[in-house]
């Protein structure tokens, strides 16, 4: 017996020895594996830092990269057709002897001279980097994960897309003897990421949504903090003139808070949070009334307006009732425009890429203000050139006291970054768009001149406005224009010849109109030279004596060689742009959109198709190529160096003007109801004592407007809003489109997109 149970026990050892040795295996290999795996995604990882470090080194003028310029930027081999394309210096590091000038050529480099590593060795060879420029492949060198050569390393590989839209990157992990492999594919796209870059201060209003990042580099330069209106930005809360004796002031609590305690920047306070939550313990008012753990000026809303305190505002029972909600009291007969804009705001909710039924029943256009409708001011995060430091001593003040709404970045951003420099913040000014006008330009030039389409349309009937003023219907006029009336005519591509200095009214422009102007405007008098006011009934020349210069010819009226058009009710299928001019002349080369004007590209727009037009305004769009179609979609404002006014100093929101793709102006100010689908972006840059300050202000003066601002805000062409005459706030979108293609010429540094379902466990070394 004794003998049979040491045998059983003896048997027993072995199994459990040898299961035990198996185990330890299996755990060992487990752990390689996770190893080599956690080791190839940091590969990926950093790929995607260095490839998008090195493409933003490239800036390119042209506005996309098909037609194989993708593979040529890879090669270093693109052509003059190609356009200007410059390469910025490494940053951070020296690249003694470039291995060359393409991409592929930065990312070898930066690896071998920047990526300062002990060896990897495998087999007693060391893992190096290597260039193979036939193939287009470039490999990096063995990279250890924890600094050691002894542990688990990653090693890259990255090449070409075969249609020369981007980069494969392969990333091998090694643990000992066991390799994992993972790859993903980075566009390569040209890609402005903002929904408005200005050059000037921004000044964003009540009742307008921005759909997208805010870039501002207003305050580098000395003395632009100094003046009493000198903010990169101005936010304003969208809840103010609703009800003045009880949400005025808990907004003006709620916002002295925020000043002085919002931690983060978002706008908004946190209950849970131990410095934000304390300030609003002390203020038991402030309370988060939609429930989603921030308190911000939209539960400020709720709590004053929800009459029966269900968290929901109502303010059109009718749409509310079709959306399913029965019969409900109205509780809010205020700002039906901005009611409207909220309830509409962020339409594909679901994210599906349809607004349908699903995105109302979460919310959308279903006549209920409540958290379902996630307000947000700003949909995407804040980039100051500027240091949050120089802002608040120049004010006195937290920067947040003039930024006064709710930003909501996405996950990767914070909501407000300051001094951001190149390439994130690029500072603009006409002369970059040198090259950018070239296919409108020569389109507008293929059609029939101004005077030979005016005649077809049955000629000028001798109509004159009386002196208007200029901006149109602003207590702040400058100049006065006794403009040619053209109506109901149709043009085709073509040309405004300078000096029109025109009225357009209800007529369609159907492709590119291009407006021309002088474009050495310099003289610091071009401004003024010919300049009218109204003097007890009549006009008279504001400034007798002045006379400006361009090209060696004396001018006493320089608005006869400028173009200051109107344009009221007009229907655009197409492009407007003009010439380039070299100062900011916003006196003389200005451009207003009044009235019903549309803009119409895309002949199954929805917008266009609930025209009552739209068979007539669809028909005309079908006729064009559609590669002219592509290049008209990039942008319906390209107009560097420009004033533009779209919009009226009212709130009438009948129709609402639309603007796509990337519009461009020296300034503009959008008023009443207008929405942007695109980015916009500025190109002036006020400086004192120079172009329109030169006779004295400061670069305070000058700004980008979207919405209501009056005079004691800086805006010296705003209304008042105590005046009998003012007509409301009206309701601005702008949505940033991360689809849009840019035109031409816009010099733009590269960006390397990482393409999410690309990623593959596995592939080829």
């Amino acid at each position: 017996m004794a003998m049979i149970f040491l045998a059983i026990v003896a048997s027993l050892t072995a199994v459990m020895a040898i299961v035990s040795e198996g185990n330890v295996r299996s755990a060992d290999s487990a752990i390689r594996v996770s190893r080599s795996l956690s080791a190839a995604e940091s590969g990926l990882k950093t790929a995607m830092w260095r490839l998008r470090r090195e493409a933003s080194r490239y800036v390119v003028e042209a506005g996309d990269l098909d037609g194989g310029l993708g593979d040529r930027l890879w090669r270093g081999t693109w052509v003059g057709a190609d356009g200007t394309i410059t390469v910025a210096d490494p940053d951070g590091y020296a690249v003694p002897a470039p291995s060359g000038t393409g991409l592929m050529h930065a990312i070898y480099d930066a690896h071998v001279t920047h990526d300062q590593h002990p060896d990897v060795t495998v087999d007693g060879s060391v893992v190096e980097a290597l260039l193979d420029e036939p193939a287009g492949v470039v490999t990096s060198q063995g990279i250890p994960l924890d600094g050691t050569p002894e542990g688990a390393w990653f090693q890259l590989k990255y090449e070409m897309l075969a249609d020369g839209s981007g980069v494969r990157v392969t990333s091998r992990g090694v643990d000992d003897d066991v390799q994992r492999l993972v790859q993903m594919d980075f566009m390569l796209e040209k890609r402005i990421e903002y929904a408005l870059l200005g050059q000037s201060r921004i000044m964003i209003g009540k009742n307008v949504l921005v759909d997208g990042p805010i870039g501002a580099l207003y305050g580098t330069v000395a003395g632009e903090l100094d003046p009493t209106n000198g903010d990169p930005l101005v936010l304003r809360s969208d809840f103010y003139d609703l009800d003045a004796a009880t949400l005025d002031p808990l907004l003006d609590t709620y916002h002295g808070l925020v000043a002085t305690d919002d931690v983060d920047g978002d706008g908004r306070l946190r209950p849970d949070h131990p410095l934000e939550g304390a300030s609003l313990a002390a203020h038991p008012s402030l309370q988060d009334h939609d429930e989603d753990q921030y308190v911000d000026d939209f539960d400020l809303f709720l709590g004053v307006f929800d009459a029966d305190t269900d968290d929901m505002v109502v303010f059109d029972p009718a749409l509310a009732q079709s959306a399913g909600w029965g019969v409900m009291a109205d509780e809010f007969d205020g700002d039906d425009d901005l009611a409207a804009l909220l309830d509409t705001a962020n339409a594909d909710r679901n994210g599906d890429g349809v607004i349908d039924g699903m995105d109302t029943a979460m919310g959308w256009n279903d006549g209920i203000l409540d958290a379902r409708d996630r307000y947000a001011k700003v949909r995407g995060h804040l980039n100051f050139a500027t240091d949050a430091a120089s802002w608040e001593t120049a004010r006195g003040a937290s920067w947040q006291s003039r930024v006064e709404a709710v930003v909501r970045p996405g996950s990767a951003n914070a909501p407000a970054s300051f001094s951001v420099g190149e390439p994130w913040l690029l500072g603009l000014s006409s002369d970059m768009f040198l090259n950018s006008t070239t296919w409108y330009e020569t389109q507008a030039d293929a059609g029939s001149s101004f005077a030979t389409q005016v005649a077809s349309n049955g000629g000028w009937l001798g109509e004159t406005t009386s002196p208007e003023g200029v901006p149109w219907g602003s207590d702040g006029a400058y100049d006065l224009f006794d403009r040619p009336v053209y109506r109901n005519m149709v043009f085709g591509d073509m040309k405004i010849p300078m000096g029109t200095n025109a009225l357009f009214v209800d007529c369609w422009f159907v492709g590119v109109t291009w407006i021309e102007t002088t474009e050495d405007c310099t003289d610091v008098n071009w401004n003024y030279a010919g300049a009218r006011e109204m003097q007890e009934g009549s006009p008279e020349l504001r400034f007798p004596d002045l006379t400006a210069t361009s090209g060696g010819t004396e001018y006493a009226d320089t608005s006869v060689v400028s173009n200051n058009l109107r344009f009221e009710g007009c229907t655009f299928l197409g492009t407007l742009g003009g010439d380039r001019p070299l100062e900011y002349t916003h006196w003389r080369n200005k451009v207003q959109l009044t009235g019903a004007t549309r803009f119409f590209v895309d002949p199954d727009d929805p917008d266009l198709l609930a025209e009552v037009d739209a068979g007539a305004l669809q028909t005309l769009l079908l006729a064009m190529p559609e590669a002219t179609l592509e290049q008209l979609a990039r942008t319906s404002l390209l107009l560097p160096g420009w004033s533009v006014d779209v919009g009226n100093f009212d709130s009438d929101t009948s129709t609402t003007v639309k603007l796509n793709g990337t519009v461009v102006t020296g300034l503009i100010d959008i008023r009443g109801s207008a929405a942007v689908h695109g980015t916009l972006m500025t190109t002036f840059r006020p400086e004192e004592g120079e172009g329109p300050l030169f006779y004295g202000g400061t670069p305070d003066a000058f700004n980008t407007t979207l919405g209501y601002f009056g005079t004691e805000d800086g805006d010296q062409e705003g209304v008042d809003i105590d005046d009998p005459g003012f007509g409301g706030f009206g309701k601005i979108t702008l949505q940033y489109d991360p689809d849009a293609k840019l035109p031409d010429g816009i010099p733009w540094p590269l960006l390397a997109s990482p393409e999410a379902p690309t990623w593959y466990e596995g592939g080829s070394w």
